[in-house]
């Protein structure tokens, strides 16, 4: 199974200088809570695959999926010079009508419009994350 989709061109990025290019890897999904039926659909979450986040992180705007739901877990995320507490969550992302079990912190503030998709329980739920910056595009793919 594989999906790949092409980088998307943002016009609002945070560092704009001559040596960034606005192309990012972007993947949208359904947010789902598991064994409760709640879902984001149809609102799909965009998420940017960042291969340095340690945990995924779901954007704030979500926070009404988890107003019943009891954490599994908190963490302590470091963003540049300040930490902040989230709590953590089990979650089903739903790609191309994949779905894929993965665990994520829920942001009580972000500074851009995207939730992140990060390696704990996330991109490692993947054989393989193939980046062609030549051609603009991603692939995650399992061999299952």
């Amino acid at each position: 199974m594989e999906i790949e989709y092409k980088y998307q061109i943002q016009t609002n990025v945070l560092n704009k200088n001559r040596y960034s290019k606005p192309k990012y890897p972007i993947v949208p999904a359904i947010v789902k809570i598991p064994n409760t039926g709640i879902t984001s659909y149809p609102a799909a979450e965009e998420f940017l695959i960042d291969t340095g986040a340690s945990i995924s992180i779901l954007h704030h705007r979500n926070k009404k999926l988890f107003e019943e739901i009891e954490p599994i877990d908190s963490t302590t995320i470091i963003f540049g010079n300040s930490t902040v507490v989230m709590n953590v969550y089990n979650i089903i992302l739903r790609m191309n009508g994949v779905d894929f079990e993965m665990v994520a912190a829920l942001s009580n503030k972000l500074n851009f419009k995207y939730s992140l998709l990060g390696y704990y329980k996330g991109i490692e739920t993947f054989d393989y994350l193939i980046m062609n910056n030549i051609r603009e595009s991603f692939k995650l793919v399992n061999k299952n």
